[in-house]
């Protein structure tokens, strides 16, 4: 079926072409990179200038294959925000960056969105094509040095090499110093204004100076500080930052440019964890079942669910007192030097030191520390006119220390309307609370030989070939193969040992073998088809730190934690319809893989799915999206983990609880009545997700936008227990453009939705979830010098 919707957009799309102007020559397969990661491609929008324009069609990227392409000639599903769509829809985080690409979503991660979600699985996050360390439960990315992104379907090319998650990743391309002309742009975000209370005051400013000192030499400098409340200020959850963010490009002669960037973050963003007890009656009425559970030697006992009462929007697991901050320092440098016409030598060189303190008092602590250094080198060349190739090596190496505890983490047994706001579990439920050891800034941890192996200390050195050829085969047939040798050297070592056992430590190598092939097909120089295998092989390891596991009873590396394993089937279609103004695209695929859940639980997936996209842009004043995605994901042969078992009712007392279905004597196992191997939907999985967005400006200035999400229903847990019925969210804009200035104020949520948000695991399907917020007005201000 989905091949026959493939060849039916091809056939319509040669009929567009063939009564469509005359197009610009088809572009040569591309080899050397472009001197700007944002460089133009070889078509031109008509009648929208490059700086103004949302269209993927404008910018080439060497984001998803590793050497510079425009969209027609990737052989892979992915999807581009310039730096106008960034810029003009202000996007400013995850969130708001997912609705712009099918198949990518955003669920609430314990309330604190680092990463999105692509094809079923996390995404991984790049730099300038350059793997940043693992962020899933870390600090929220910074935008005040981004300005365009690459969302790609699927793992990394044999350039890139695998990542630690490979469902997809983000690749974010940082600002880059103009020679055009000095210029100062000052961004002032104002707070949120809630109707009928709730507001707060999140503020921020962005300042950005770009200055040429000659027409070899550039700098740019970015700075962004928030300080302000949340959603959640009741319960003292701030948002604070520092960002500073520079740049600079020299050219010391025509053949060699050098591009750095640097970047320092301090953020204090807590997560705000959401809310316990979740069930169908809280999803369709807001029903709540109060009581706080009974402190039994064996655990908090079940929910005595004494009353039934309206939640608060504003209600979360979040304790005063809980705190989660972030530093993190990078630089990357990236030098390019052309060797001959058809010969480029590039290479580049990321360092990144992250350390993350996060405490909460229900419980749940992480101290983290990670480094990672990674140096590729690429070799870009032409052989004739028909083949074109990237050959390199990269050497990269991680440093994971992280201590974990969540050994006294339950979940249900808080009630959230308690008004002092604070769910401590070693003060409240003290007869069955497991102290831990010393670790560090004082706070009690467990190690890895306690049963707690995300607590670890592991050194992976991976050293890596790859070589990826284009070969023409016909007049409009090209070929193009990727293979990627990794070596994975890793040792690791419990942290925390117990003084009274042998410590923890063990190493492992391993060698692992990628590969892709596609073949492209040019229908006209204005449109493609595609067919792409991949099958990548990467490490997996801690979902806290990112660290190698180690795993009971001998303490030792699971060999497959280090050939995590990918498998991709991809079909694709791709057009520029009238005359460059409408790009659409469209993709089915397969995609198989492991997942890893906390504790280092290995499962298999699979998803299926088709996925759609468009872009136009008539003329400056005009822009529109949409993307639809069509999908089946489901855990195959597996039996993954719900903590507190695969039954809702079995944490309340027997006949309470949402329609008096509780089945609890006092007691709750929340390690037992697991789910059987075999095949279960993924939770939190919309079968159907459909996103819009139109832009309209006068020429006076004033204009408008709307953007619209709709997701299908998701199952809740994976029984099915409980569900978020199909939903959708309306956000509205009113703005001004002046030459020197601009204001834009946002009606988010505009309809007021009382939607809910999936955690986006296993692990905590029968236990949380955060409601989104309420309709609220938010604005910025900026001036241009």
């Amino acid at each position: 079926m989905n091949l026959r919707i493939l060849l039916l957009a091809a056939a319509l799309g040669a009929t567009e072409i063939s009564g469509a102007q005359t197009a610009p020559a088809a572009a040569a397969p591309a080899s050397a990179p472009t001197e700007n990661v944002t460089t133009l491609s070889r078509f031109v929008v008509t009648g929208v200038p490059v700086d103004e324009s949302i269209n993927p069609l404008i910018r080439e990227t060497d984001g998803v294959l590793g050497d510079s392409r425009n969209p027609l000639e990737t052989p892979r599903a992915a999807s581009t925000i310039t730096s106008a769509l960034l810029a003009e829809r202000g996007l400013d985080g995850v969130t708001q960056l997912v609705p712009f690409s099918p198949g990518a979503y955003a669920p609430s991660d314990y309330g604190r969105v680092t990463t999105p979600q692509i094809r079923g699985d996390t995404a991984e996050t790049y730099l300038n094509g350059q793997r940043l360390s693992y962020n899933l439960y870390g600090y929220l990315p910074s935008f005040n040095g981004i300005e365009a992104a690459d969302l790609v379907r699927g793992p990394g090319s044999a350039v890139y090499g695998a990542g630690f998650f490979q469902g997809g990743y983000v690749n974010y391309v940082t600002k880059r110093p103009q020679f055009a002309a000095a210029s100062t742009t000052v961004t002032a975000r104002l707070g949120s204004w809630v109707p009928g209370g709730g507001s707060f005051l999140n503020g921020s400013v962005q300042i950005d100076q770009n200055t040429p000192v000659s027409d070899k030499l550039a700098w740019r400098v970015s700075y962004e500080g928030k300080a302000g409340d949340t959603f959640y200020r009741a319960n003292y959850l701030h948002d604070d930052r520092e960002d500073f963010f520079g740049a600079l490009t020299w050219k010391p002669n025509s053949r060699l440019t050098l591009d750095f960037n640097a970047q320092f973050l301090w953020q204090n963003s807590p997560e705000a964890l959401g809310v316990n007890r979740v069930n169908q009656q809280l999803i369709w009425h807001d029903t709540y079942y109060t009581g706080a559970s009974a402190d039994l030697a064996a655990g908090p006992g079940a929910i005595p669910a004494t009353t039934a009462v309206t939640l608060p929007r504003n209600a979360t697991q979040f304790s005063r007192g809980d705190f989660s901050n972030a530093d993190v320092a990078r630089s990357q440098l990236i030098a390019t030097l052309v060797l001959a016409p058809d010969l480029t030598l590039v290479n580049r060189t990321l360092a990144e030191y992250v350390t993350r303190r996060s405490y909460y008092q229900f419980e749940y602590a992480e101290y983290a520390t990670q480094g990672t250094f990674e140096n590729r080198t690429e070799l870009h060349g032409k052989l004739g006119a028909e083949q074109s190739f990237v050959a390199g090596a990269t050497l990269r190496w991680e440093s994971r220390v992280s201590y974990v505890n969540y050994f006294n983490e339950y979940a249900y047994n808080f009630d959230l309307t308690n008004p002092s706001r604070v769910f401590n579990q070693a003060a409240q439920f003290p007869n069955s609370y497991y102290p831990g050891r010393v670790g560090p800034g004082g706070r009690l941890f467990f190690g890895a030989i306690d049963g707690s192996p995300d607590t670890t200390d592991s050194r992976v050195w991976n050293p890596a070939v790859f070589w990826q050829h284009d070969a023409k085969l016909a007049e409009n047939l090209s070929l193009l193969v990727g293979v990627r040798g990794d070596g994975f050297y890793a040792r690791a070592q419990d942290p925390l040992p117990d003084p009274t056992q042998k410590r923890w430590r063990d190493t492992e190598h391993a060698y692992d073998f990628s590969h892709n092939e596609s073949l492209l097909y040019r229908l006209s120089p204005r449109a493609s088809l595609y067919a792409t295998y991949q099958q990548v092989r990467g490490t997996n390891g801690s979902t806290a730190g990112g660290g190698l596991l180690l795993n009971g009873p001998d303490g030792k590396i699971d060999p497959g934690d280090l050939r995590n394993r990918s498998d991709l089937a991809e079909l694709g279609a791709k057009f520029s319809l009238l005359d460059h103004r409408l790009y659409t695209a469209v993709a089915t695929f397969e995609q198989r893989r492991t997942k890893i859940q906390l504790g280092g639980d290995h499962d298999d997936i699979r998803l299926r799915g088709l996925e759609l996209e468009a872009v136009y842009q008539p003329t400056p004043r005009l822009s529109a999206t949409a993307n639809a995605t069509l999908q089946d994901g489901r855990y195959v042969n597996s039996s993954p983990f719900q903590f507190g078992g695969r039954d809702i009712y079995a944490a309340y007392l027997r006949g309470r609880g949402p329609g008096g279905l509780g089945t609890s004597t006092g007691a709750v196992d929340p390690y037992g009545n697991q789910v059987p191997v075999g095949d279960w939907t993924l939770p939190g999985f919309s079968h159907t997700l459909l996103n819009g967005s139109v832009r309209y400006r006068w020429e006076n200035g004033f204009g408008g936008a709307l953007n619209a999400e709709w997701q299908s229903r998701q199952p809740g847990n994976l029984d099915d227990q409980w569900h978020i019925p199909s939903q959708y969210t309306l956000n509205a804009s009113l703005f001004y453009v002046a030459k020197k200035w601009e204001a834009n104020v946002d009606f988010l949520n505009l309809t007021n939705q009382r939607n809910w948000v999936h955690n986006g695991d296993a692990y905590t399907a029968s236990q949380l979830i955060s409601e989104a917020l309420p309709l609220r007005l938010e604005g910025y201000v900026k001036w241009k010098f």
